[in-house]
């Protein structure tokens, strides 16, 4: 077929150049057709982390707490920077995750209604208690390209009004990683086939995509992992989720209140002696309940202090 082919469209081509052009064509197509028998997006991981899998792309193993976050080369996408061609190119880690508390969510591409409706500004509404809580950096990333997400950001004018912001930079760090570098060595890139009948935003961003994920990194190392599963679904990943995530984590890490040495020794002692501390700690307080002052360099009240002697 493929030799007819040739001759039909090329008959002044000789014999020996028909065939050969004919075995260039099958080669080609044997090597196309092997190329698209690959394994169904969403194959199960292997079991060691950074060693690759294969969906439609290859790419790490998803990451999971603990990890180092990698360091590969990701454009920060400013106002303006795409037509003056200037967008700073940053290493993932090293510039950005390096330090501090930070997070950074992936979306599965600009302009998709999820992301452009409920996903990106529950993140711009929230850019100040993220602040509060100790967050550095809130970032965004996509596989679009610098030109993409500059339109993305402008598309979002009406949610920055309602927060009184004229600009995303500040309050939300917006990353193109057009060639999925960074989403490949995270493990939550997969392949969005074209689909005509689709929703047309999504078609946008056929081709290698992110998972809607959210990630907390604290000093270079993930401390959270958050997946919604789906192009739609948001639930886990949304800045509400984060947000309660963070601040009970807060409250885990507050010390708590401990007895001091004495107590067990009132106790041991009798109940005696055990209410005459009490009566002693009351009468401690109630002199000291008008100075309330915080004590230098602890960040503990005065009240607190002789509480916690005892």
């Amino acid at each position: 077929v493929i030799n007819h082919t040739v001759s039909t469209c090329l008959p002044a081509v000789s014999t020996s150049c028909r065939y050969f052009l004919a075995a260039r064509m099958w080669t080609i197509g044997a090597l196309s057709a092997a190329a698209v028998r690959l394994p169904a997006c969403g194959s199960k991981p292997s079991s060691s982390r950074g060693s690759p899998i294969v969906m439609a792309t290859m790419q790490a193993e998803q990451v999971a707490v603990g990890d180092d976050f990698p360091n590969v080369p990701i454009t920060l996408v400013t106002d303006g920077c795409a037509a003056e061609d200037n967008c700073p190119l940053l290493d993932s880690s090293t510039d950005l995750f390096s330090s501090g508390r930070n997070v950074l969510v992936g979306m599965p591409g600009a302009f998709t209604p999820t992301c452009t409706d409920e996903h990106l500004p529950g993140y711009i509404r929230g850019a100040g208690k993220f602040r509060s809580l100790g967050v550095s950096t809130v970032a965004v990333v996509t596989t679009n390209d610098r030109f993409l997400l500059t339109a993305w950001k402008r598309a979002m004018s009406a949610c920055l009004r309602a927060e009184g912001k004229a600009s995303l930079d500040g309050m939300v760090s917006m990353l193109a990683d057009k060639d999925a570098d960074l989403i490949k060595a995270l493990g939550v890139a997969y392949n969005s086939k074209l689909d005509t009948k689709a929703n047309k935003f999504f078609q946008l961003n056929a081709g290698i995509r992110s998972k809607r994920f959210a990630l907390v990194v604290e000093e270079g190392r993930v401390a959270h992992v958050a997946v919604d599963e789906g192009e739609t679904d948001l639930d886990a990943t949304s800045a509400e989720s984060i947000l309660a995530w963070l601040e009970e984590r807060g409250r885990a890490s507050r010390p708590s209140k401990t007895r001091s040495a004495l107590q067990p020794t009132l106790e041991a002692e009798g109940p005696g002696k055990a209410a005459w501390g009490a009566a002693l700690v009351a009468s401690l307080v109630g002199l000291v309940a008008s100075q309330e002052g915080v004590v230098a360099g602890g960040g503990v009240s005065f009240r607190e202090l002789v509480e916690g002697l005892f």
